[in-house]
């Protein structure tokens, strides 16, 4: 009688996931927004973290507001990210984030990236993290007409890698993340690695996740066949 399978697919969100990085763009756009007389509310500087790009410029109303196009508000905020890594903030990685896509490679699982940031900052964190030759694809807010909480991002990807969505395992932080998986049909495991502390107002809500575990550390072949059991 054969065992759990392991999944056929992981796909990882990118921030607050395998790098620490939700509060580096959010202060990045709350100061390009500040740069054009805009001050944003604690409210729409948390709608920040785990949205996409395409979400985060229609809810700040950037267009009525700034008076810029989404690749304009984009190459802006990037750009405010010289300033915040010249004071030494910038991204890091989360440990055991490297650890786990080599082990999902040594297992043989197929794995990719889908992510609300673009593909310009997604490739700038996977040559962090140093995984590029190990991924199967990745997806970044260009690829897909909705962002997260939609699932069209990771129902792209499963097209993609021609893997069952009912198949995949999904790693997200976010809230909007979480029901991203969850509305794709995947199993969602939520790694509260980045989370912001009780009491935090862009502290995110994990419970929905299938699991939720306290990072990426010493997650192996056993625990990937638990959570396709349920």
């Amino acid at each position: 009688m054969l065992g759990p399978m392991l999944p056929a697919a992981v796909l990882f969100d990118m921030d607050g996931t395998l790098v620490d990085s939700e509060a580096v763009y959010q202060q990045a756009i709350t100061r390009y927004m500040a740069s054009r007389g805009v001050e944003l509310d604690a409210r729409e500087r948390n709608f920040v973290i785990g949205h996409a790009w395409q979400e985060i410029y229609a809810e700040l109303r950037v267009a009525e507001r700034v008076g810029v196009d989404l690749e304009t508000m984009q190459a802006g905020s990037i750009a405010m990210r010289a300033e915040l890594r010249a004071e030494g903030i910038d991204l890091t990685v989360l440990d055991g984030a490297r650890e786990l896509v080599s082990t999902l490679v040594e297992l043989d699982v197929p794995v990719a990236v889908v992510s609300g940031s673009c593909r310009a900052e997604l490739a700038e964190a996977i040559e962090l993290l140093g995984i590029a030759e190990h991924l199967r694809m990745y997806l970044g807010s260009e690829d897909y007409p909705r962002g997260k909480p939609a699932p069209d991002g990771y129902l792209a990807a499963a097209v993609q890698l021609e893997v069952a969505p009912a198949r995949c395992v999904v790693f997200e932080d976010s809230e909007a993340g979480i029901e991203s998986g969850l509305a794709a049909g995947m199993r969602v495991v939520a790694t509260a690695a980045a989370n912001r502390p009780v009491g935090d107002p862009g502290r995110q809500d994990q419970r929905k996740a299938h699991r939720v575990v306290e990072g990426l550390e010493r997650l192996d072949a056993a625990f990937l066949r638990a959570v396709m059991l349920g």
